[in-house]
């Protein structure tokens, strides 16, 4: 983020089940949270997911989008995953090379 020095960013938590205690926030307060403040535009990047599957697909695509507008958010969007992109998988591949050879 310190690339993007004029853009506001969160951290946020998601996926929570049973009754542990989780780390906070999560996904669903700051979501809210931001749009109490004013936001109408909110990108979500799933930095902890490298493909797609049921958080992104469903928890951030359906769940999260729908409350954000809910509260009044305009455009909700999911910067893609890197599922099987050429450079993720070169990245990937680098470094069990790396491994294996140290």
């Amino acid at each position: 983020m310190e690339q993007f020095p004029n853009y506001r960013y969160q951290l946020a938590f998601q996926s929570k089940t049973g009754p542990v205690k989780w780390l906070e926030p999560s996904t669903e307060e700051a979501i809210t949270r931001l749009a109490v403040e004013g936001c109408r535009n909110l990108l979500v990047v799933p930095v902890s997911f490298v493909c797609d599957h049921i958080e992104t697909l469903y928890e951030i695509d359906v769940t999260y989008a729908a409350l954000a507008r809910e509260q009044g958010i305009e455009n909700f969007h999911r910067a893609p995953s890197l599922n099987s992109s050429p450079l993720f998988i070169d990245c990937l591949a680098d470094l069990v090379s790396t491994a294996l050879s140290s």
